[in-house]
């Protein structure tokens, strides 16, 4: 009976690990199609942080008065959301107002493992030996091509707007490498994190954004500021958050960093047929 409640627990790991692939596959998707068609970057992290907050909302409240943070002091929630909410939304969706989702795929997600793996070493001590080093300096090798064939294209002329978001990809995965460190630092709960990053992130970024961030939400089709709401905010925000942190608490924070390596393949051929 133990035997089979391990197997149990290892198989919802895996599968909530399939679920963050898939659902960052489309993220990138998404979050490039919105502000291409009727957002600025700013109105996509608007939506994402207001639509996760009426979410967690309720949670938020029905906790105890002293408890709502959970285990985490206001200080350690405050730098989750600096870290997963502001700066990996902002940096992520001007990125893509400049370069294609397959950029920031390889550049983002494909970044994260290995950003991960350095933070991981230098905050928790881990080591970055074996298979592990092999499969990293593959990405890094990734990355450099990339980097390699932006920078090619800005030097002729022919993307001249590329490297912009090439810069601003592995900014956000960052962001999210801390994140991911600081959640197995300091044992974060599922609910715990998301409730961090949706309801702080939202009460230190709306105010800014609505009074000197450039917007042109007033134009968009209400189909497509529900579309990226939903998705950006509940899917990509709360239901993806909590299936990390709980992958984090599982298989530690760099090698389910590691994971996200399917992302630039599947966020490709994705896009061919979306975008």
């Amino acid at each position: 009976m133990a035997a089979l409640s391990r197997n149990g627990l290892r198989a919802a790991d895996v599968l909530s690990a399939i679920a963050v692939v898939a659902i960052w596959t489309y993220f990138l998707v998404f979050a490039r199609m919105g502000v291409k068609k009727a957002f600025t970057p700013w109105d996509m992290a608007f939506l994402r942080f207001s639509f996760a907050a009426c979410a967690m909302l309720p949670v938020f409240l029905l906790r105890p008065a002293g408890q709502r943070l959970g285990a985490l002091s206001l200080r350690q929630a405050t730098i989750l959301a600096c870290f997963a909410g502001i700066g990996f939304s902002c940096f992520a969706y001007l990125g893509f107002s400049y370069a294609p989702a397959a950029h920031g795929a390889v550049l983002m997600t494909g970044a994260l493992p290995f950003l991960t793996a350095i933070a991981a070493w230098i905050v928790l001590g881990e080591p970055i030996a074996g298979r592990k080093a092999w499969g990293l300096g593959l990405i890094l090798l990734g990355i450099g091509f990339i980097g390699w064939y932006s920078l090619a294209g800005a030097i002729s002329g022919e993307e001249s707007s590329t490297w912009r978001g090439d810069i601003l990809f592995p900014c956000a995965a960052a962001c999210w490498a801390a994140f991911a460190v600081l959640l197995r630092r300091w044992k974060v709960s599922p609910v715990d994190a998301t409730i961090a990053a949706a309801l702080i992130g939202c009460a230190l970024y709306v105010p800014v954004y609505l009074l000197f961030l450039p917007k042109q939400i007033m134009t968009a089709l209400l189909a497509d500021i529900l579309l990226q709401g939903v998705y950006q905010g509940i899917i990509a925000l709360v239901v993806s958050m909590w299936l990390y942190t709980r992958v984090v608490q599982a298989f530690g924070a760099t090698r389910t960093a590691m994971v996200t390596a399917l992302c630039p393949g599947l966020a490709a051929l994705s896009g061919i047929f979306m975008l």
